[in-house]
């Protein structure tokens, strides 16, 4: 029975790919794309995952929490099955959880620090890439504006007063209120990340993560235009748009990095056809790898959880057909049920059915016939 439900689950994740992954112009890249060039590809891809996931569980085991390396790095490595998803960098979160006495809101910490360092460590390198392209000064806003953000969020973790200042003004409005935190230790769990080690840490993760990235946009971009791009233009042209993804305030940055990628190849010469080419073939490398990966790990490490999740959903159903049933038995055993049973008959005689017409039912109007005998002795009363 386990065989048969891991067999769905991957049917499932190959339904979802070949939904979401553009594979015409996936296979149109392998084409194009040298052997050594996507050996390459494969291999950054698996490095940076591997630093990725270093860098998860070494957010975790700084936030004091019980739970291994291995167990961390695994948690990360099976979330990314989700990490095409809206709200799939929850995933990593929730796993961690199914290792000791880890609770998913404690772990959630480990997003903050990391969206923090991640914040820090992008808008730095945009800001050197810029530099090194001679960038005119007004578009140095970008990163200046993503280090004010980190400034911000630092603050907010090392202080309980502006923790809660800023959790006032984000509960005032309908859209930003479901940011604000239930639990009131997330903020003590994020205090003790706040430190100058764990956040340096954190940026230097965030620096090898990004230049991993942007080794894999200039392998491929050389491989798939005719012009190219140098180095420190791959440098440029990756951080200054993951860049823009997390300051603009759209949910994930959905977009915002595809199209200012776009943007900023067609500013080096490469045409929008080609670019938009590029991107789609990087997005649909890096959704098949996380996919593909994401979930052979989470159904390797995972696969008890997935289990009992299923197992819930049957005894749910079990549960709730046999609560109707004992419902049923509590209205008829109180007399709720023939008064029910009432209701519908009077309702079928008011409604009554399609076939119902051949059934002969006496008009209230009619008075009864009369009964031979009984009329007689009445007349001689009467009399």
């Amino acid at each position: 029975m386990r065989r048969l439900i891991l067999i769905i689950i991957v049917i499932a994740a190959a339904i979802a790919l070949s939904r979401l992954v553009d594979f015409s112009t996936f296979w149109e890249a392998i084409r194009g794309v040298p052997t050594t060039t996507l050996i390459a590809v494969i291999a950054l891809m698996t490095v940076s995952a591997i630093v990725k996931a270093v860098r998860w569980a070494y957010y975790l085991r700084a936030a004091k929490l019980n739970i291994s390396w291995k167990d961390g790095m695994t948690s990360y490595l099976a979330g990314m099955s989700a990490g095409a998803l809206p709200g799939g960098s929850w995933l990593p979160a929730r796993l961690a959880q199914e290792h000791g006495n880890v609770y998913m809101r404690e772990a959630a910490s480990g997003l903050f620090v990391g969206f923090v360092a991640d914040t820090l460590g992008i808008s730095l390198v945009a800001y050197s890439a810029m530099l090194l392209v001679h960038q005119p000064g007004g578009r140095f806003i970008l990163p200046i504006s993503g280090l004010v953000i980190a400034a911000t969020l630092i603050a907010m973790g090392r202080s309980r007063r502006v923790w809660a200042t800023i959790a006032r003004l984000l509960a005032k409005t309908r859209l930003t209120r479901r940011w604000v935190p239930k639990e009131a230790d997330i903020q003590l769990r994020v205090s003790a990340l706040m430190r100058a080690p764990v956040i340096s840490r954190g940026v230097a993760f965030s620096v090898t993560t990004t230049t991993l990235a942007a080794a894999m946009f200039f392998a491929l971009a050389n491989a798939l235009t005719f012009s190219g791009v140098s180095p420190k233009e791959a440098l440029f042209v990756h951080s200054v748009s993951e860049s823009a993804a997390l300051v603009l305030p759209v949910p994930g940055g959905y977009g915002v990095s595809d199209s200012s990628m776009a943007g900023l190849m067609g500013s080096l010469g490469i045409g929008w056809v080609r670019a938009t080419f590029v991107i789609l073939a990087i997005r649909s490398f890096d959704l098949l790898f996380k996919t593909i990966v994401g979930s052979a790990m989470l159904l390797l490490f995972y696969h008890r959880m997935l289990l009992r999740i299923l197992k819930v959903r049957q005894r749910a159903s079990v549960a709730w057909s046999f609560g109707m049933r004992m419902t049923w038995q509590g209205l008829r055993v109180t007399g709720i049920a023939a008064i029910l049973r009432i209701t519908d008959s009077q309702r079928s005689i008011s409604h009554p059915a399609p076939g119902a017409s051949q059934v002969h039912l006496r008009p209230r109007h009619v008075q009864p016939a009369p009964i031979d005998g009984l009329d007689d002795a009445s007349a001689h009363h009467d009399d």
